[in-house]
């Protein structure tokens, strides 16, 4: 073995257990286009990042630099509130001013490139969905991106991406079987592929409609535990419910809150806990600077508020206004792969 080979394993193996190391959480603040870092107890410490002109939607952290990937609506302008194309890309440390540069997800046949979800996988790929497919004439499309790719300033995605039926595309997750799924509130539905093939694999809508839980479930988080068993955030509904086996049925976990607020972030599942936020529009009296929430819920269904506060001056643990996106991320791995020889 090559002493080029030798530095790159010890690298990758050093970056896998750096990543494990020291973990704080990052959560995405569309109205204050910024993210916000928190410690795993729920205490915020900082400011992680500004975005500029754009508002922060979804989140992810390369499980080989560290690197942490966000995708964006506009800010202002002729297009506020709409998604755009524009991937951000930020140190592992991140500082107060902005530090991102940013890529462009290119399709030249998709009815729109605008973009959402995005996760990775073990081996550092990126996967990046499209955020609206079949009420624009075309499906959802998802695009891999390699790792070793993800360097350049605009890296090109992988031929022959996965198409999802679908009319939006929310968060995405693996299951078990390593099957990509991802949830569509407007579709009431949550579509599994392969990411070898592109062929589907699962469909949930009949699972989903089954179901007696009232609203009609409106999936926009996704996780799956060890089991395969799936849960779900339903985005107007304000609720979380789960599978109770692999294949149903789905059951009420908790009701989170209530319209009009909604759950617009993803879900995530950590050892026997679940984490989701909340966009909150208070209604009079209560000033609009009110804070949203982060939920901490166990899997029995026990519902605790994890970061949360008031209007300023007391806002106390909670810098969170317009609640997307939060993730658990490494602070101790970035540029892992540096030690890598030219």
């Amino acid at each position: 073995m090559s002493k080029r080979i030798l530095i790159a394993v010890f690298a990758a193996l050093l970056g896998s257990a750096s990543l494990h190391a020291a973990e704080r959480i990052l959560v995405a603040s569309g109205r204050s286009n910024s993210v916000e870092e928190f410690d795993t107890s729920g205490t915020w410490l900082r400011t992680f990042a500004t975005t500029g002109p754009y508002a922060p939607v979804a989140l992810a952290q390369s499980p080989l630099t560290g690197e942490i990937f966000v995708t964006t609506f506009w800010a202002s302008g002729p297009a506020v509130g709409q998604l755009t194309n524009k991937i951000l890309r930020y140190g592992a440390g991140g500082q107060f001013n902005v530090n991102w540069d940013t890529f462009t997800v290119t399709c030249g046949y998709c009815p729109t490139t605008a973009t959402q979800s995005l996760l990775f996988d073990s081996s550092g790929n990126l996967w990046v969905a499209t955020a609206y497919g079949e009420d624009l004439g075309g499906p959802i499309y998802i695009f891999k991106y390699l790792a070793a790719n993800l360097k350049l300033p605009d890296p090109p995605a992988e031929p022959l991406p996965i198409m999802a039926t679908m009319k939006r595309g929310n968060q995405m997750a693996f299951n078990r079987s390593g099957d990509l799924c991802i949830a569509g509130f407007l579709d009431q539905d949550v579509k599994c592929f392969n990411t070898s093939t592109g062929a589907q694999t699962a469909d949930y809508y009949a699972e989903i409609h089954a179901s007696s839980i009232s609203p009609i479930i409106e999936p926009a988080g996704l996780a799956f535990d060890g089991a395969n068993r799936m849960y779900l955030t339903s985005v107007f509904g304000g609720q979380l419910v789960r599978e109770v086996n692999p294949g149903g049925p789905i059951v009420l976990l908790a009701t989170l809150t209530p319209p009009p607020n909604e759950l617009n972030g993803n879900l995530v599942l950590r050892g026997a806990k679940l984490y989701t936020s909340a966009f909150h529009f208070p209604a009079p009296p209560a000033p609009f600077s009110t804070p949203d929430p982060v939920y901490e819920v166990s899997i029995s269904g026990t519902v605790t508020k994890f970061i949360y506060g008031t209007a300023p001056p007391a806002l106390g643990n909670d810098h969170i206004w317009g609640a997307y996106w939060m993730i658990f991320y490494s602070t101790t791995c970035s540029g892992c792969l540096t030690l890598v020889a030219p």
